[in-house]
């Protein structure tokens, strides 16, 4: 039986609602992401990006230490709820900020934006892997992201059809109550499978409300933390590449806007396929291992890809197949290496290692380049690629011992 008496008649039902409620979440998110990105240019130009990304790990800090203190007093299922009601709010707030033309409130959504996804989807995967064991893990989890990636599909085809018709800022107001239906849907979730707590002797243990010790007494963490990190410089630098090339092709906001909603959503489409089909073959046939640095070297094929060929497409292709990966095979091979942990690992130290440290490393590597910039002017367009190339290289290296843990963990059971 799964961890605290949780039945197994339930978990199917269980999954499909923290699936159908990761779909509204994730669709909110892709309104905000297309559109917001879109009105950042239109205010501030592409160049001012870097300097924004390296705002977002000041307010993870702020947002993830509230976290850890509300889990404590509240617990896991009414942390979630009021996660997801206090970021509905601040995206009606900001919709209303932009009805009345106040033009730093674009700022301020395009940190948040980067900022409360990733606490909300860890939230999302620390129940996921606090009510799974392994091997209910390899078959659930690829069609968990697989249902969860039908919201970002349809909410990218809509921005592509109506941005034009409706204003990108419209698209801000409907994120906002995307996260209602998330809300209800995942108290469903909770409901049928049971409310993750920690075990008798967890309770009250250990200084500090994220519980960071544990990073360092499981070391599965920090190796974590490192292949994370770096896939991260990759995102950024190709991300940078896209939006600079994308400024340049496109003047104009709401065509921006379109292409970039068509753009995710053929990143969720990619996801979806690969989530129903191509996770679950790959989690059974392969070992752990293998996963863990194939991965990586595939980047490193793209990577040169945008070196020897800098177009949009190209930077578009590489992007395309990077979050493709990171939404499906990565993602659930990554959240395996969890579920053998404690609760305060999967539901505390877990928000450290991959949702701080996520952006965190994205703005590192943001306020690199925009250090590189402030001391030598606008940098040439390989330096992007380049950066995405060393980043995917140095993942192959991390991506090592963490392989090692898994194959070891393999052995031991």
């Amino acid at each position: 039986m799964p961890e605290g008496g949780r039945s197994p008649s339930g978990l199917a039902p269980a999954m499909a609602c923290i699936s159908l409620s990761a779909a509204f979440l994730v669709g909110g998110y892709e309104f905000a992401r297309s559109t917001v990105a879109s009105l950042f240019i239109e205010a501030f130009g592409s160049g001012p990006m870097p300097y924004a990304m390296t705002l977002v790990p000041v307010l993870m800090a702020a947002l993830i230490y509230c976290y850890g203190r509300v889990l404590t007093r509240l617990g896991s299922l009414w942390t979630l709820q009021a996660s997801l009601g206090l970021s509905a709010a601040a995206f009606l707030a900001g919709y209303a900020a932009l009805r009345t033309g106040w033009k730093p409130v674009v700022a301020v959504l395009y940190v948040f934006t980067e900022a409360y996804i990733v606490i909300l989807v860890e939230q999302f995967w620390s129940f996921i892997n606090s009510t799974l064991d392994q091997a209910r893990a390899k078959t659930f989890n690829g069609p968990i992201l697989g249902g969860a990636s039908v919201g970002p599909v349809l909410a990218g085809l809509a921005v592509n059809r109506y941005a034009a018709r409706l204003g990108s800022e419209q698209f801000v107001l409907l994120t906002g109550m995307a996260l209602i239906p998330a809300a209800a849907l995942s108290f469903a979730a909770y409901r049928l499978a049971g409310e993750p707590r920690p075990s008798a002797a967890e309770r009250g243990v250990g200084p500090g409300p994220l519980r960071l010790r544990l990073i360092l007494e499981h070391k599965v963490l920090l190796y974590i933390a490192g292949v994370v990190a770096l896939s991260q410089f990759f995102a950024a630098a190709a991300n940078l590449r896209l939006y600079s090339l994308l400024e340049a092709a496109m003047p104009g906001k709401d065509a921006r806007s379109a292409y970039l909603g068509t753009f995710w959503a053929s990143v969720n489409g990619l996801a979806f396929l690969m989530q129903f089909v191509a996770t679950p073959l790959v989690l059974r046939r392969l070992p752990l291992s293998i996963i863990l640095v194939g991965i990586p070297l595939v980047h490193v094929c793209t990577a040169g890809l945008m070196l020897a060929h800098p177009s949009l497409a190209v930077a578009a292709a590489a992007l395309l197949l990077f979050k493709g990966i990171d939404y499906s095979v990565f993602r659930a091979s990554k959240e395996l290496l969890y579920i053998p942990l404690p609760f305060d690992a999967r539901y505390r130290a877990k928000q450290v290692v991959d949702a701080f440290n996520y952006r965190f490393s994205k703005g590192l590597a943001a306020g690199g380049i925009s250090l590189a910039k402030g001391l030598g002017g606008v940098l040439p367009g390989w330096a992007y690629p380049a950066i995405s190339l060393a980043a995917a290289g140095a993942w192959v290296a991390a991506a090592v011992p963490l392989a090692r843990k898994a194959r070891e963990e393999s052995e031991r059971k």
